[in-house]
């Protein structure tokens, strides 16, 4: 608990100054994306504990037929059932009466803040997860990791959605070739368009010079940029990819519009304060919790690298 007792240098003002850090990253800044960016993390509202879902194989392509001949019927199918438990998140900070009604300094106020903020970072770092673990155990519902070279399609065969090699203009062209010939669960070529590129920290540089050069990037050559004028591809990043918190320094990813990332949100953040009075030991308690997850039930409109 946060008391006077323990906090004796600030109550008595033996500190000028109270030290605050305030290291924080700021969504309005280039590139920076959240759990709350829609594009990335598709939102979907539930109101339940449990989601389930299955994928679907839908119809293959349209068949020529004879002026009198009866007209194919195909039968979609539907199967790979997947249930995404939503988490539960909370926590609390627990202070004397005391020492919230003299808030020396403003150490109590701070902590509320910081509180807060610690429960958007806890959004973000969940949400990244998904893609920290994109090549290992975040699966999605064939039952392989959602960037995988051996994807089983529903109507037989498989499909890779695999890149090899770390970010440069060879290996994003081949990112993109493999979006544009990207196949359903029919087998059947979708033709994705590239909009999105995800990186951590450590190689936006890099995808900001590679997308929007102006020219060929790390070349005197005369040429249009093709990234930049023919794709307008958004370069996307997060602290919450990268080395720093337990991702990868070299890891990218490449999606379309209408790639299968989610994010279910069953209650937003919420907070409240206990007042002293409904304790036995004159405490006040502020507490807050939210509930959501993010899960990717599809490989389809998503690529990816380990940067190797």
């Amino acid at each position: 608990m946060f008391t006077e007792a323990q906090n004796l240098a600030i109550v008595r003002t033996e500190l000028d100054t109270v030290f605050f850090q305030n290291f924080a990253y700021d969504a309005t800044d280039p590139g920076i994306v959240t759990a709350k960016t829609g594009n990335l993390f598709k939102p979907q509202q539930i109101d339940r504990l449990a989601f389930i879902g299955e994928i679907n194989a839908d119809v293959p392509l349209w068949s020529s037929i004879g002026e009198t001949q009866n007209v194919p019927e195909f039968t979609p199918k539907v199967t790979n059932k997947y249930t995404i438990n939503v988490l539960d998140f909370a926590g609390s900070i627990a202070i004397s009466k005391d020492l919230f009604d003299d808030n020396m300094h403003g150490v109590w106020s701070n902590d509320v803040a910081k509180f807060a903020r610690k429960a958007m970072i806890t959004q973000d770092n969940n949400s990244f997860g998904l893609f920290r673990n994109a090549f290992t155990t975040q699966l999605t519902a064939d039952g392989v990791a959602f960037i995988s070279s051996a994807h089983p399609l529903i109507t037989g065969g498989t499909t890779s959605n695999l890149i090899s090699g770390a970010l440069d203009t060879t290996t994003l062209n081949n990112a993109i070739i493999s979006l544009r010939t990207q196949v359903d669960q029919t087998n059947v070529v979708m033709g994705g368009v590239p909009a999105i590129l995800l990186v951590p920290p450590e190689l936006f540089k890099r995808a900001i010079e590679i997308t929007e050069s102006a020219l060929v990037s790390d070349s005197g050559n005369n040429a249009l940029n093709i990234y930049r004028s023919a794709y307008g591809i958004q370069v996307m990043t997060s602290p919450y990819l990268g080395a720093a918190a337990g991702g990868s320094a070299t890891a990218w990813f490449l999606l379309t519009r209408d790639h299968s990332v989610m994010r279910i949100v069953r209650q937003g953040v919420e907070t409240a304060l206990r007042p002293w009075q409904y304790s036995n030991n004159r405490t006040y308690l502020y507490q807050g919790n939210f509930r959501e997850q993010v899960y990717v039930p599809d490989y389809a409109g998503a690529v990816g690298s380990t940067g190797t």
